[in-house]
């Protein structure tokens, strides 16, 4: 097995214990050595890399700054049992619930103008016309004799009609606020949590595979060994194995794994390019769909 050397790591790169438990990303890098949540791993205990993903030895030495320990104690669950091994897999679930709340308000005012209005109205009312009449001479009567001579004013009243004006109020329309209830659909998407269980006998079990078609393929010459291009088949066969990618033909899911190579390989000068490596990761998606 090829020693792995600083230049096949990065911060940040999953580390995946020998029993494939996940200890957390690399958090620092040293001149021999990784940091993973504290614990100290040395590059002698790394066995290989690839798919942006660091894999220990079965057997691995962690240090503190003062002393050693296990790899356990990075947050691994180490299991020394006979017979089963139940590990659960584990998937958070959306559940959408309704409740009544204000989702907002119509308000209706009502505000007073005025306006001048003119009603034509008939009014009676009394004239007086005066006529005087020549009539013939006749003996004055008692009657006449009483007042004949008196000096005074004769009044007359005249009468008439007046307009006298009263408001009454009259209800001439109405505004009529309903409510009514209308459904209207929403898809409402969260973000779920789910714990993904890897065996790594799965591609154990077709290493040898992948190493015999390295070898009739872009390692004929021996160079670079498989253990240095083992990455290309290894992300093949996981993203074979994704549940997003269940059913789809590499085809369908290539262009995102290029996407995803060029995305990591980015930061690694003197990276093979994709057209190079598509085949050996067609590989690896061909058999990991088995």
């Amino acid at each position: 097995m090829a020693a792995v050397n600083a230049s096949q790591l990065r911060e940040g790169m999953e580390v995946y214990s020998g029993e494939g438990q996940s200890l957390g990303p690399i958090e620092r890098m040293d001149r021999d050595s990784i940091t993973v949540r504290g614990q100290q791993y040395e590059f002698t205990s790394i066995a290989r890399t690839g798919a942006n993903r660091v894999y220990l030895t079965r057997q691995v030495g962690a240090s503190t700054g003062t002393g050693r320990g296990r790899a356990g104690d990075a947050g691994s669950e180490v299991v020394e049992a006979q017979g089963e091994i139940h590990v659960p897999e584990v998937e958070e679930r959306l559940h959408v619930e309704k409740r009544q709340s204000e989702i907002g308000e119509v308000q209706v005012r009502k505000t007073v103008t005025q306006e001048q209005q003119t009603v034509p109205v008939d009014l009676m009312r009394e004239e007086v016309r005066v006529e005087e009449r020549d009539t013939e001479d006749r003996p004055a009567t008692d009657a006449d004799l009483r007042s004949a001579f008196d000096e005074g004013t004769i009044r007359v009243p005249l009468r008439g009609e007046e307009a006298v004006v009263t408001k009454e109020a009259v209800v001439t329309g109405e505004v009529v606020v309903d409510k009514e209830r209308t459904t209207e659909h929403q898809d409402i998407s969260g973000t779920v949590r789910r714990v993904r269980v890897e065996v790594e006998e799965h591609y154990q079990r077709e290493r040898d595979g992948f190493r015999q078609h390295y070898a009739q393929g872009r390692g004929s010459s021996g160079k670079p060994p498989f253990e240095e291009a083992e990455h290309t088949y290894r992300s093949g066969f996981e993203a074979a194995h994704d549940e997003r990618h269940a059913g789809k033909r590499f085809e369908d899911v290539e262009p995102e794994l290029r996407r995803q190579y060029e995305r990591s390989s980015s930061a690694r000068a003197g990276s093979d390019p994709w057209e190079r490596l598509i085949e050996e990761v067609r590989e690896g998606y061909r058999r990991g769909g088995h």
